[in-house]
């Protein structure tokens, strides 16, 4: 993603049982404790505002 984007920290409910996770910049994966279930972050240029930076999670798959 551009440098031109900047953030410090998000967070986010989990998409399986909305457990509050803490994102960080530089960090690819975020793991949720409570439903043991870990996910992939990425980041993506908003498709209504291409001037924004949205974060997604993506279940993470198995074996990586």
């Amino acid at each position: 993603m551009d440098a031109e984007f900047s953030w410090e920290k998000a967070q986010v409910g989990c998409p399986n049982c909305s457990e509050l996770l803490t994102l960080r910049p530089g960090r690819t994966e975020v793991w949720c404790q409570r439903c043991e279930a870990g996910f992939e972050i990425r980041e993506a240029r908003s498709p209504s505002n291409p001037d924004r930076l949205v974060l997604l999670l993506a279940p993470k798959r198995a074996g990586g």
